[in-house]
């Protein structure tokens, strides 16, 4: 039976390698990054955990703002082994997916630009700022959406995002300050308030998809920025838990979407990302990564579970250089990659 392995990596502030003066893509000088004296040794570290992935296709978050410049990664660290659909999205973090060249599992692909009148670039009414009016609203950063041709025929089609962040600039002296606690609150609450319209964007599509084919083979990866449990402004404030709010209701199982690995691993290493939470007062490792498969792909004809993932923590710890000073610089990114394999 042959195994599609998916994987999915927000590489931190990929855009950051390169140089913006240079007409052609080029690595930034050593010690243009903040805290970074070997921007190409990093990028090598970064390389040899994709490869050692060994996915079909690896999906990004936070990469280059330039096609060339994920062109000068993929070919000077990667060897070129990979075809690279994106980017996607606005602004300085984009999103891709790369394609083995030789996978024996992906016999074509195309990127979606628009499905069955439904584009995700569109303007959309919502209420923002809790007026009780409607807002035109746009996503912040719309998807990378890819129909993947499988050696078996079926088309699968595989969406990844980068949710929009909770981040407030300033928030902990806001915060910590009784004065300015409320002007925090306001704009967090604003921030959430625009993932969830971004999340209910998301979830509109996968419904209208659903509706016109009860069997679609889809995968969501990404950044969501939630992940399970509730948050200070969840319990206090009423807001949503999103990344439920993408896999979708109970009440209509064929449409929800399956987690491939929050069941499979270990309670106290279920987490893609650490920082510490000055609202809570304490180190926080939340899931924020995910990666989502509908009902046809998580079970097979028998009813038999056929989607296995799991965090890439071994991977991501053999990638870290103790001898290099400061986050950036030691780690590959500040978010584990995750992967996935789903029989056919």
């Amino acid at each position: 039976m042959p195994e599609l392995r998916l994987g999915n990596w927000n590489i931190e502030w990929m855009n950051r390698w390169f140089a913006s003066d240079q007409t052609a893509a080029a690595f930034k000088r050593d010690q243009d990054i903040s805290g970074v004296t070997d921007i190409r040794q990093l990028a090598s570290r970064v390389g040899k955990v994709v490869e050692s992935i060994d996915a079909d296709v690896v999906t990004v978050q936070e990469g280059p703002s330039r096609l060339d410049e994920m062109g000068l990664f993929v070919e000077s660290v990667l060897g070129g082994r990979y075809d690279i659909v994106g980017p996607a999205g606005k602004g300085q973090q984009k999103l891709y997916a790369l394609i083995r060249k030789d996978s024996g599992v992906i016999a074509d692909y195309a990127r979606i630009d628009e499905r069955h009148g439904f584009d995700f670039d569109d303007v959309y009414e919502v209420d923002i700022d809790g007026d009780l009016a409607v807002d035109a609203y746009r996503l912040t950063r719309p998807p990378l959406l890819v129909d993947l041709t499988l050696s078996t025929g079926r088309v699968l089609e595989l969406m990844t995002l980068h949710a929009k962040s909770k981040y407030v600039h300033r928030g902990a002296s806001l915060w910590n300050d009784p004065a300015t606690r409320p002007a925090f609150i306001e704009q967090a609450l604003l921030a959430r308030r625009r993932i969830s319209a971004e999340a209910m964007r998301v979830r509109t599509y996968l419904d209208q998809r659903f509706a016109r084919e009860e069997n679609a083979a889809i995968v969501v990866t990404g950044d969501f920025n939630d992940g399970p449990g509730l948050d200070f402004f969840e319990r206090r404030f009423l807001t949503h838990n999103l990344a439920g709010l993408i896999a979708g209701s109970p009440y209509e199982p064929r449409r929800m979407l399956r987690h491939a690995f929050v069941d499979l691993v270990n309670k106290e290493d279920n987490y893609t990302a650490s920082f510490y939470d000055f609202i809570d007062e304490r180190e926080k490792r939340p899931l924020l990564d995910h990666i989502f498969v509908s009902a046809s792909l998580f079970w097979d004809d028998a009813g038999d579970r056929a989607t296995d993932g799991t965090i890439e923590h071994g991977l991501w710890q053999a990638s870290v250089d103790d001898t290099k000073p400061g986050h950036r610089e030691k780690h590959p990114s500040d978010h584990r990659p995750q992967s996935a394999v789903i029989k056919l």
